[in-house]
């Protein structure tokens, strides 16, 4: 949330309309790309927030400092990082000496970075839905997400996971995208409560 916001959460004020998960945010029509201000603030119930990198929506991730270098001489689609105070949700306090940033993307259309003959598919309800994706050879990104395809969020050349590798980044799990099936709609609605995941959280 904005940071000017932050008296009238600290008094239990604060009132939220739009989703109900912090950091939801959705494009319209008319709105091509979220544009997010200044002063930010992380406000979770974890003591630490320790994920390298975190999908809070389909279009806003939370990364660390370390994640950041990460980043260093990469090729992506990043639009934009801002900085990220963090609040315990509990005590309401600052966490200074932790931080974090903000970072939305500029998706790419599919067919830009996909191979869609090779890619694999199943019919759900009458929609093809992929369930297994191909990369063309010539895809130079090293980090990136993909318009209207939320089962899966970022994408990694491997010149990222041996530098994240590297880095020694905790709580990351590299899965090689061909070979990394994807959960279904027809699957998630079978499940108890929906309790899978529609697609592997970052």
């Amino acid at each position: 949330m904005p940071e000017e916001l932050l008296p009238s959460f600290q008094l239990n004020d604060f009132k939220a309309e739009y989703g109900s998960l912090s950091w939801y945010a959705g494009i319209n029509r008319k709105r091509k790309k979220i544009i997010l201000p200044d002063n930010l603030v992380l406000i979770s119930n974890l003591r630490e927030y320790d994920y390298p990198v975190r999908s809070l929506s389909e279009y806003t991730y939370i990364i660390t400092q370390e994640f950041m270098r990460c980043l260093e001489g990469m090729k992506t689609n990043i639009l934009q990082i801002k900085p990220v105070k963090y609040m315990n949700g509990k005590t309401k306090n600052i966490i200074s000496n932790r931080f974090y940033h903000a970072m939305t993307t500029d998706k790419l259309k599919i067919e830009d970075v996909v191979n869609l003959k090779e890619c694999e598919y199943e019919q759900v309800y009458g929609v093809d839905e992929l369930l297994k994706m191909s990369i063309l050879d010539n895809c130079d990104y090293d980090l990136f997400d993909i318009k209207h395809e939320t089962k899966c969020s970022l994408i990694v050349s491997e010149k990222f996971r041996q530098k994240a590798n590297d880095l020694k980044l905790e709580y990351l799990e590299f899965l090689p995208v061909e070979l990394t099936k994807l959960i279904t709609t027809k699957e998630w609605m079978a499940t108890e409560i929906n309790s899978l995941p529609r697609y592997t959280p970052v």
